[in-house]
């Protein structure tokens, strides 16, 4: 049977960078309230990885604590490539809700299937990012617009400045290009992510009786057929290098027409997290184990299209609210209620 990991704390997983060396500074900040420098580095570098140059170059002034600024600072900005103009931090005021007075965005859902996100709009990630959302201060729900096809979502988020958020997305590894799919390398390119909202492990799986649920060799799943349910995709696969062994990997709507496909024996494998197989699984469905060698823990956000300052925004506005939940104990609150419904 296969193995079922359920995970009740969030880990933020912060990308390395190395030493800044900048023969100049481009800019002067002033930091205002709500400022942090992971949401400076982003407005101004894209990604609030980058925080750590700013640091390095500001360390006399901010001190020995980096998630330590105080308002009126005053940051050098380091020269870097693609430099832009900081968006504008009005709405970074948050942390007292009642002074924010947006009207109801209106969110993208990525459906396919799955637990997280259903066909109905309900679900864990929805109602965690609207908890966050309304901790900072927004009054109205998610406003969803469903769709099917990841592609579809990400092209109506550049093309539309009404749409902000899209999700549940998992997290591409964008450091690694050719470990991505096309829908995961349009995400790493124009779009930017929240904070993780929720955490999950990736597997293979396949019949418990099959040779292929004690390998770590990649050259077994030579020849194999893969099944991909429509919340996932093949990154899992380019990663471990099983995506250029085999040429037959079929893309279907849910987990449970991967699961029918491999009960009778048109899939060896099934691609999918391990939270979907404790909801949709049942014994009827035959005995099915996980492929351990290839698991891999990741995480679900929501994300911005980059160009569009509104989406942004409304992005630092849902992070701030996600910290708030996290520090309060609603997050653990809405996980808890959520995974004791699905034992029930």
């Amino acid at each position: 049977m296969f193995k079922y990991a359920a995970f009740y704390a969030l880990s933020i997983v912060f990308l390395s960078f190395g030493a800044a060396s900048a023969a100049e500074d481009c800019d002067q900040y002033t930091v205002m309230r709500g400022d942090t420098l992971r949401l400076i580095a982003e407005r101004y570098y894209g990604a609030r990885d980058f925080s750590p140059i700013l640091y390095e170059a500001n360390q006399a002034i901010i001190g020995p604590d980096a998630n330590t600024i105080e308002i009126g600072m005053e940051l050098a900005i380091p020269c870097r490539d693609n430099l832009q103009m900081p968006l504008s931090a009005s709405f970074l005021s948050v942390i007292e809700p009642t002074v924010v007075n947006a009207p109801a965005p209106r969110f993208l859902a990525k459906l396919g299937g799955s637990p997280f996100l259903g066909r109905d709009g309900s679900g864990i990630i929805p109602d965690i990012l609207g908890a966050a959302l309304r901790k900072a201060g927004y009054r109205d729900g998610l406003n969803l617009d469903n769709t099917e096809a990841a592609s579809g979502v990400l092209e109506t988020a550049a093309a539309d400045y009404a749409a902000l958020l899209s999700f549940p997305w998992i997290r591409p590894d964008c450091t690694r290009p050719e470990t991505l799919s096309d829908v995961s390398g349009e995400l790493c390119a124009g779009f930017a992510f929240s904070s993780p909202l929720y955490e999950i492990t990736l597997g293979l799986f396949a019949r418990a009786d099959d040779p292929l649920v004690s390998t770590d060799i990649i050259s077994d799943f030579s020849q194999k057929s893969i099944c991909i349910p429509g919340f996932h995709n093949d990154d899992l696969l380019r990663k471990n290098g099983i995506f250029f062994v085999t040429d037959n990997i079929s893309y279907l709507s849910d987990f449970n027409t991967c699961m029918a496909g491999l009960n009778a024996g048109e899939f060896d494998v099934i691609l999918a997290d391990y939270q979907s197989f404790n909801t949709f699984y049942t014994p009827e469905n035959g005995e099915v184990s996980d492929i351990a060698a290839f698991a891999q823990k990741t995480t679900i956000h929501a994300v911005a299209y980059r160009n569009n300052p509104e989406a942004m925004r409304v992005l630092e506005v849902a992070d701030a609210g996600l910290q708030q939940i996290l520090a309060s104990g609603e997050w653990f609150g809405i996980v808890t209620e959520y995974l004791n419904s699905r034992s029930n």
